[in-house]
């Protein structure tokens, strides 16, 4: 297969380079006075049908030269602002591949002229201090893609199995269209369901709290985000497209996108349902309560450290892992009422059904032993989500501004799952069986989250001087109600069966929080580019469990038996107050703020079923720091630093036992203390306009004091005793590089490549007991992860889009107990695949992909390789080609696998999940593209690019 990729490339580059005559065009551009004129744009345009050949700016002394031209007869199309285009035609002979255009004056342009020019401008890539800008037209892709497949191509940009999107290393959380929410905060919404072709360009950026945005004052509530820029011409009309498709195994796709924009109004609507586990949204899961605090604060669930996690496998576009049937739709609204209101509002909903059948095979490392777990689990699920997001901007007056957004989410939930597993110790070379457990639960839940964000923004006469208020509430319930029965055998190390048990319960859950928070920020200009900011901020998240558990009476056969030991109404309550100013100042060429605020924070926790009552206060100084310079239009770098409080949650704070997942028992800490993280970063971003080269990178530092771990203690018989509690010296660090540029023989094609570096110190605390004698360590593991993916992609005018990729990724893992390292805990995960999609002239379209996964195992049974093959055959027909039918088989080979490896503190875990496997799709499409009133063609990324600077 490696050797087929080789020489398909090499025949690739060799056709392409033999119809190079390396043709050469230069000079130099300057004004009527003789002065330079620089990063204007240069573009060749084939004379026959003005279709761009290729383009670069002028350097700072006006310097341009384009290579590797064919021969042909082209024109010179200059552009620069203020000045006429200025048109200049020449050609390229095998004779005469040079040419010397020397000194080029452009006239400057009147008034007219200047009205009549259409300003575009196709420049891959604008870096303007922590924003980078994609142009969408420099990125080709197939016919009908959607925004997901332009995402890939983009310096930088990793797109997951399950359409996670990740930039520089760090998850995208939100997609903006326009700058305006789609469909609320779920970016799966945009990216799978927007077609590449209404883009014109994809901006990357840090995200801040509408405070921030407001004042300029980084208050730290950054998050990764893409703004897609709709063209012009996408902006009014009518368009989307309908699906149906139908295969083997009673397969089935269907699915409606309609969009209809007229000026400032948008209104899209999503119905979709297929049992391809094709996923177009970001799975809800509130079934959970949650903390909070400053700087970002909420839930913080590290049980036994964060872990490293490298999967395998591909399920139809998305990993979700089982079979599934899934069910989606909403409507999305913007709009601008009056001249004062902007409105943004979406409803959408889910139902996904699924059956899976989970093999986890997982080794735990001792002082002088390791545990062997094997778990069969069977489930069958079904979720929904019901979620209505809303955004209203209300501009009273010219000084005066607010922002109002409510939020409303339902989720219902039933799951059925059945488990058996099987634990095996081995000491040196001896090994026995420990237990063997098996669990039937039946779960029912329900959650409902209320929110509501107000804030109030007051600008002054004096530039700079501002002062806004925020007011935000949640209100969160979910209530679940379930069965278990549990079959229980431990034994000894001689092989006698030392317990064993049969038990029958109902489980009773109910919870609710309550958050309430406070923030005001007052401005003040010290001088014409520095300014001082004031800030007060409250919060109160008061959170509520009442858990109730019965045994099964065997004398009336209902569950009518309180099982006290497992029954606990808790309550708690974490308050702060928190003071702070910073300062900012911003100069043409860089900026900078720094910050310092104390926070005291209130902890209290109410076991109203043991009548006992605990408290906790905690006084914090916050320091920041940020600083961003600008090297130039197209060089930036940024340093940040940042400290922040996370709070226990209430499941970390119930002293209560869980049994429902044995052999493993866990139980809260009401004595644990806030966590107290750093974290530094350092960015840095560049793109060569002339080579068009670029380079992203980024090193992050993080380490936490009083970090939330778990504490494991191991009982006889295999049972495991977690319970939370703080730990320092855990940290970790990561860092990304990544480089593209084009290839100069090869035009059209492009490589990138991108390092990855993880290296984190995590840890447990683990409690053994040998002849009555108890043994506590902390444990600490060193995980190391180094990754490089690389990816070959080759645009051939609008008919071949080809990529080929690689990703290599090393994981070691060094624990405190190093007696017990073996070959497992270093080892590499490997992806090997191609991408070729060819639309011939009368709208006949193949595309295929194939992935090569080659996964490390520890488990005999999990098979570690495997291919993955997937092609289609396509064809357009009716008037603008809008029908299309296409037939799609999925996993040809029938070998696809769903593969995970975790790494956690102290242990290796191997889960392989039921997959998709091979299956026969045929389907027709008709796409709807009606602007302006009339009808557009179909197709891929058309049109002419004419560059206007």
């Amino acid at each position: 297969m490696k050797n087929w990729l080789l020489f398909l490339l090499i025949g690739i580059t060799t056709t392409a380079s033999a119809q190079k005559v390396p043709g050469v065009v230069k000079g130099h551009l300057q004004d009527p006075s003789g002065e330079a004129l620089p990063d204007a744009t240069v573009s060749i345009m084939a004379a026959k049908d003005s279709a761009l050949i290729s383009f670069s700016l002028t350097s700072n002394s006006g310097f341009f030269e384009i290579k590797n031209i064919d021969s042909g007869s082209y024109y010179l199309l200059v552009s620069y602002q203020g000045y006429e285009t200025l048109k200049k035609p020449f050609g390229i002979t095998a004779e005469k591949p040079l040419v010397d255009m020397q000194a080029v004056t452009m006239i400057i342009a009147n008034v007219k002229t200047l009205q009549e020019v259409v300003v575009t401008d196709v420049t891959p890539i604008k870096i303007k201090g922590d924003t980078v800008s994609f142009n969408a037209n420099a990125f080709k892709t197939k016919p009908n893609a959607t925004v997901e497949d332009l995402l890939k191509k983009l310096p930088g940009v990793q797109v997951e199995k399950d359409g996670t999107v990740k930039a520089q290393g760090e998850n995208v959380q939100k997609v903006y269209v326009d700058g305006k929410e789609f469909f609320g905060n779920d970016p799966k919404m945009a990216t799978r369901n927007l077609t590449a072709d209404m883009i014109e360009s994809v901006d990357l950026y840090d995200d801040m709290s509408e405070q921030s945005k407001f004042n300029k004052i980084d208050d730290g509530s950054r998050t990764r985000a893409i703004n897609l820029k709709l063209k012009k011409d996408k902006k009014k009309g009518v368009f989307g497209r309908a699906t149906v498709g139908y295969g083997t195994d009673d397969r089935y796709n269907m699915g409606v996108t309609a969009n209809m924009f007229k000026a400032a109004t948008q209104v899209s609507v999503i119905a979709k349902a297929n049992s391809t586990n094709n996923s177009d949204f970001t799975v809800s899961d509130m079934l959970g309560m949650s903390g909070g605090g400053f700087g970002g604060g909420g839930r913080m669930v590290m049980m036994g450290g964060p872990g490293m996690n490298f999967g395998g496998g591909n399920s139809g576009g998305s990993t979700t892992p089982g079979i599934n049937n899934i069910y989606s739709g909403g409507v999305n609204y913007r709009d601008v009422w009056g001249s004062k209101v902007n409105v943004a509002s979406s409803y959408n909903f889910d139902n996904t059904k699924t059956q899976n059948l989970r093999n986890t095979y997982r080794q735990t490392f001792l002082t002088d032993s390791s545990i062997n777990s094997n778990q069969l689990s069977l489930s069958k699920t079904t979720n929904g989500n019901h979620r209505f997001n809303m955004k209203l901007e209300y501009n009273i007056d010219s000084l005066n501004s607010i922002v109002y957004t409510p939020t409303v989410t339902v989720q219902n939930n039933t799951s059925y799952n059945d488990d058996s597993t099987l634990q095996m110790v081995q000491k040196g070379s001896d090994a026995y069986m420990l237990n063997n457990v098996h669990n039937i639960r039946e779960n029912e839940g329900k959650g409902v989250r209320l929110g509501n964000n107000l804030i109030w923004r007051r600008k002054f006469n004096k530039p700079m001087r501002t002062l806004s208020v925020n007011l935000s509430n949640t209100y969160n319930t979910n209530d679940r109600d379930g069965y278990l029965i549990n079959n229980s055998n431990y034994f000894n190390d001689a092989g006698a069966k030392t317990r064993a048990g049969l038990s029958r319960q109902q489980n009773i859950n109910d919870n609710k929080s309550n958050s309430l928070a406070a923030t005001i920020s007052y401005t003040e200009p010290l001088a014409r580019n520095k300014v001082l900011e004031f800030n007060y901020g409250y919060t109160r998240n008061a959170n509520e469990s009442d858990r109730r558990t019965y045994d099964l009476n065997p004398l009336t056969g209902a569950y009518d038996l309180e099982n006290v030991g497992l029954t606990n109404h808790f309550e708690s309550l974490n308050e702060s107050n928190r003071l702070g100013t910073n300062f900012r100042v911003v100069n043409k060429k860089y900026n900078y703020q720094l910050g310092m605020a104390v926070q005291n924070t209130l902890l209290a926790n109410d076991n109203l079923s043991k009548r006992t009552e605990t408290s906790q206060r905690f006084t914090n100084l916050f320091p920041t720091f940020n600083f961003n310079y600008q090297f130039a239009r197209s060089r930036s770098l940024r340093f940040s630093y940042r400290g922040r409080t996370n709070q226990p949650s209430i499941s970390q704070l119930q002293e209560i036992e869980d049994s429902s997942s044995l052999p493993v028992i866990r139980n809260g800490n009401a004595g644990l203390d806030q966590e107290f993280s750093n974290n530094v970063t350092l960015t840095y971003n560049f793109f060569d306009m002339i080579k068009f080269r670029n380079l992203f990178a980024m090193i992050s530092y993080n380490n936490t004091y009083n970090r939330i771990v778990d504490h494991v203690t191991y009982l006889p018989g295999g049972i495991q005793y977690i319970r939370p509690t703080n730990m320092n010296g855990t940290y970790n660090v990561t860092g990304s590089l990544n480089f593209g540029l084009p290839i100069k023989r090869m035009q059209g094609g492009n490589f990138n490549t991108t390092t990855r570096l993880t290296y984190a110190r995590n840890g447990n605390v683990i409690t053994t007991e040998n002849n009555s004698i108890k043994n506590t360590i902390n444990n600490y593991s060193k995980n190391l992860t180094l990754g490089e993916d690389l990816r070959l992609s080759y645009n051939y005018k609008e008919k071949l889009d080809l990529g080929i990729n690689t990703s290599i990724n090393y994981t070691s893992a060094k624990y405190t107990f190093r007696t017990q390292q073996n070959s497992n805990t270093s080892y590499f995960t490997q992806v090997y695949s191609t991408d070729a999609t060819y639309t011939f002239s009368k709208g006949l379209i193949l595309s295929t992909d194939f992935d090569y996964t080659i996964n490390p195992s520890q488990g005999a049974n999990i098979d570690r390789d495997f291919a993955m093959w997937n092609a289609s055959i396509a064809q357009q027909f009716l008037k603008n080609k809008r029908g299309e039918l296409k037939l799609s088989v999925f996993d040809i080979l029938s070998q696809n696998r769903s593969f995970n490896r975790t790494v956690e503190a102290n242990y290796i875990e191997d889960v392989r999940n039921t997959i998709l496997q091979r299956y026969f799709l045929l389907s027709f499409t008709y796409n709807l593209n009606r602007m302006g009133g009339r009808s557009m063609p179909g197709g891929g990324r058309g049109g002419d690019r004419i560059m206007i600077r």
